[in-house]
């Protein structure tokens, strides 16, 4: 056993000398259009005092001008301390989301290593390979998570012991305050879980830690909404901007099954494998490993659903950590029952590691020859260039994500989020038109994930009116990304930190 579960940790530990080599050489993953959203506030009060986020002033004006609150707050926490020390760059920020991983990923194996019985469960490391993106609060609520989902099984796995009850309580009031989705979702696996042990030994004590964190949940939410009110209004400003829901119930498009496929294929192979398993499943004895994988099973698959008919698809990244404990259950249930068949099952989680790692080939492959003729330092110099008349002036510069981190460094006075220099609720279908000529911004440095996928469209809307402004594109990207293509943009994306910079001459 201890030689099967040595091959685990060392399959991880070469995932995570993957993920520290391409940080070192090539500054990947290149944080995606979220990261300075969130980062922002932290970035902005260790350089000039407010904890704002100026970028997002032109939507967001509490969050933008009087306090950051757009967001459960432990994250930032977090970011303040890092960043205290490490520095505010880019790379301190991608520094921080490859430590919360590599956390996050040893929290697994130690579930797996510790309740989990002898299985040859090397194979499910390489489902690591898939957790590409790194860039939101969600990394640390993972980490929250499954400590409340260790101390879950430890509880199930020994007699009852309130310190345990305690440890799962905190983990979920931190998980909740950090990203309430991904709360929600440990929150339903544990309590999926605790059911199952239930099951077995009727102890209603199981479900003192959920009933507690439900209730304190609620009351410290309430306390905040009604003694600091800057606070919530500044949470439901964002809420309004950035809804969860999505456009309503509806059938799943055929993009959003593409990401379901590409994203869980673990879930849909125990999907497939159910009627197989379930009736022999109930012949095994409720141990905690099996109540956990049930736990996982349902409420990813509920998160799944949910995300196909009426949630925002992106939330079924949600589940790429808790899909490696899924599959190292499979692999268990099929070496119990199907002794003589379950190197196929070992086979088919392969073949889910091997569909999870095509942005991974391609940032190891494409991302390098990217970065080996645009280079980040690159890039930081021409950010300098570009962006120094704008800290000597109050004129508005619309900036993608990544390049936000460089832009406070320099000084930038009035920097603007390049997702958010419009109204998205807006139910002016030019919103992002109409902004542009109302502010008039004489320059938007973007990235090519950016450029491609949002202001092409724009861009040519304003080249129809040259009677308004001129438009100047400078593309410097020597190796044409991924994202230039529209057959391979959504099969890899935002592998390049060759920036495009857009000169607008108005009229």
């Amino acid at each position: 056993m201890f030689e099967r579960q040595r091959k685990l940790y060392l399959v991880f530990i070469l995932v995570l000398l993957w993920r520290v080599g391409l940080l070192v050489f090539t500054v990947q993953p290149i944080p995606a259009n979220d990261a300075f959203f969130f980062d922002g506030a932290v970035v902005n009060w260790l350089h000039h005092g407010p904890y704002v986020n100026p970028s997002l002033s032109e939507v967001f004006p509490i969050s933008g001008h009087q306090v950051y609150s757009a967001y459960p707050p432990l994250y930032q926490a977090v970011a303040v301390l890092w960043m205290s020390v490490v520095g505010t760059s880019v790379v301190a920020a991608i520094a921080l989301h490859l430590v919360l991983f590599a956390t996050s990923g040893f929290l697994v194996l130690a579930i797996i290593r510790k309740f989990f019985p002898d299985g040859n469960f090397a194979v499910v490391g390489l489902l690591f390979l898939g957790i590409t993106f790194g860039d939101r609060p969600e990394d640390l609520a993972h980490v929250f998570g499954l400590i409340s989902l260790y101390f879950v099984l430890k509880y199930l796995s020994a007699s009852s012991n309130w310190r345990t009850e305690v440890w799962i309580l905190l983990a979920l009031l931190a998980t909740l305050y950090t990203s309430v989705i991904a709360g929600a979702m440990y929150f339903g696996i544990g309590f999926l879980a605790a059911s199952g042990g239930w099951l077995k030994e009727r102890r209603v004590r199981l479900f003192f830690p959920y009933v507690g964190a439900a209730v304190g949940f609620g009351l410290i939410t309430a306390s905040i909404a009604h003694f600091t009110p800057l606070y919530w209004h500044g949470f439901l400003e964002n809420a309004r901007q950035t809804p969860v829901l999505s456009i309503g119930f509806h059938r799943p498009q055929p993009v959003e099954v593409v990401k379901l496929i590409r994203t869980a294929p673990v879930f849909l192979l125990v999907a497939v494998l159910l009627p197989v398993l379930v009736p022999r499943i109930r012949k095994l004895p409720l141990e905690p490993w099996l109540c956990l994988f049930g736990g996982v099973f349902i409420m990813g698959s509920i998160l799944l659903m949910a995300d196909m008919v009426l949630l925002a698809p992106n939330y079924v990244m949600y589940v790429l950590l808790i899909q490696v404990i899924l599959a190292a259950g499979l692999i268990r249930i099929s070496g119990v029952l199907f002794p003589g068949k379950s190197r196929f099952v070992s086979v088919a989680v392969l073949g889910c590691a091997l569909l999870l790692s095509v942005r991974a080939a391609g940032m190891s492959t494409w991302g390098v020859l990217c970065a080996m003729h645009n280079s980040y330092g690159q890039t930081r110099q021409t950010l300098k260039t570009e962006l120094e008349p704008f800290s000597q002036t109050n004129a508005p510069v619309i900036i993608s994500s990544p390049f936000l981190y460089s832009a406070l460094e320099f000084g930038v006075r009035h920097p603007i989020h390049f997702d958010w220099y419009f109204d998205r609720v807006s139910p002016d279908r030019d919103a992002d038109y109409e902004s542009l000529v109302s502010m008039r911004p004489t320059k938007i440095i973007v990235t090519q994930f950016d450029y491609y996928r949002s202001f092409v469209s724009v861009e040519q809307r304003l080249r129809n009116h040259p009677e308004l402004v001129e438009v100047r594109v400078r593309n410097d990207a020597i190796i044409k990304p991924p994202d230039a293509s529209p057959s391979l943009q959504r099969v890899v994306q935002h592998i390049s930190w060759a920036p495009v910079i857009v000169d607008l001459d108005w009229k």
